[in-house]
């Protein structure tokens, strides 16, 4: 069984529990907003990647050469969490709900090859971890893909449903729709689902990409997405009038505004902007983590 880091109460979802405290404004918004495509939002923002760069030199130096920016990112990202805990809020039901562990989904391709397609991972944190704990689990997680231990048990399901009669497929994918609605989806599912988790983060920096505008999917419970896109280089006249060269990564960012407001939203991205600027503060274990509403 996932660490968790929060109590389930009675009519609690099992991948979290319903807010029933927060304003009633956004309880209603669901309503009305009833597809995360109506109420989709997102933004384009830029990381200077000197002090990144500076730190993963200092850590390969000291021999640890598992650790790259997109682990950075995903550090980041955890460590926001810990500040505004929100983020990781979803919506399902028609109801608001806090997760109750953050599950990072990231997409990995396998090769250059259209036709095998894309995996993704799921990787469990506390908002506790420091970027050593992400580290190892993102590491131990892509690992066991690599080796095709869940990959082919993956590929062997789709490989089935596929010879299926297409009504049937319609049918059954009716039925999970109807069984995430009302919170019936057993955990096992969820588990494994890459439509269920707290964000998806792809490295398109990896195919030589810039960074995507990602849409939300209907079906599951991800309420964000983050795209990593490729390294580049920009020189810029600074405000003495020298000219200077710096290295920057943009990425791009598609959250549910029905999670959270417009201002929680930028209070909550200056502190990720914070982290990617600092990332030595990764090390250690934040000093508090505050707890979602009730």
């Amino acid at each position: 069984m996932p660490e968790r880091y929060s109590r389930r109460r009675m009519n609690d979802r099992r991948d979290g529990r319903r807010l029933r405290t927060v304003s009633p404004v956004f309880l209603l918004t669901p309503f009305v907003m009833r597809e995360p495509s109506d109420a989709v939002h997102t933004f384009t923002d830029r990381a200077d990647t000197a002090a990144i760069e500076a730190w993963l030199r200092e850590k390969r130096a000291e021999g640890r050469d598992d650790m790259s920016l997109v682990h950075v990112f995903i550090a980041a990202y955890v460590r926001t969490l810990a500040h505004r805990p929100a983020l990781n809020r979803f919506v399902a039901g028609r109801f608001i709900y806090a997760r109750d562990r953050i599950d990072v989904v990231l997409s990995s391709g396998r090769s250059g090859s259209a036709d095998m397609g894309a995996l993704a991972a799921k990787v469990h944190f506390l908002p506790s971890d420091t970027i050593y704990d992400v580290c190892r689990k993102i590491n131990t997680q892509l690992d066991s893909l690599k080796a095709d231990q869940e990959a082919g048990r993956v590929e062997r399901l789709a490989a089935t449903l596929v010879k299926t009669p297409r009504f049937l497929l319609r049918l059954g994918a009716a039925v999970v729709r109807w069984l995430d609605y009302h919170a019936l989806l057993g955990e096992r599912w969820t588990e494994r689902s890459p439509f269920h988790g707290s964000v998806v983060i792809s490295d398109e920096g990896a195919s030589s990409l810039p960074p995507m505008s990602r849409s939300l999917n209907s079906m599951g419970s991800l309420p964000m997405s983050i795209s990593i896109g490729r390294r580049r280089t920009a020189v810029e006249l600074t405000r003495t009038g020298e000219i200077k060269e710096r290295k920057y990564v943009d990425y791009t960012v598609s959250v549910d505004a029905r999670i959270a407001d417009s201002a929680y939203l930028g209070s909550a991205f200056k502190y990720f902007r914070y982290y990617l600027n600092n990332p030595a503060d990764l090390e250690k274990m934040p000093d508090r983590v505050n707890e979602d509403a009730l």
